[in-house]
């Protein structure tokens, strides 16, 4: 199919707003981390990353993984569980 060269632009310009609205969906979602916002520290705890917010692992929110990024993201999910 011949695309007239309005239609042409149209779709571009449709496809890159689209690829903004993701990208600024990633980076309001990455600001609004518990592991951005709370700033854990970071520090390696064995053979693994530890992300702790707190004085130790009983009083604190931890998340441990074999990277810095995992451990951030299991920092975050550990934020919102609840206490048992």
């Amino acid at each position: 199919m011949i695309k007239t060269e309005e239609e042409y632009w149209n779709e571009r310009y449709n496809q890159e707003e689209f690829q903004m609205k993701i990208y600024y969906q990633d980076i309001g979602y990455q600001a609004t981390r518990p592991s951005t916002i709370y700033k854990p520290n970071l520090t390696i705890d064995g053979n693994m990353w530890c992300a702790l917010y707190g004085d130790n692992l009983q009083e604190g929110v931890a998340g441990f993984g074999k990277s810095p990024s995992k451990a951030y993201e299991d920092f975050d999910k550990n934020w919102n569980e609840e206490l048992k």
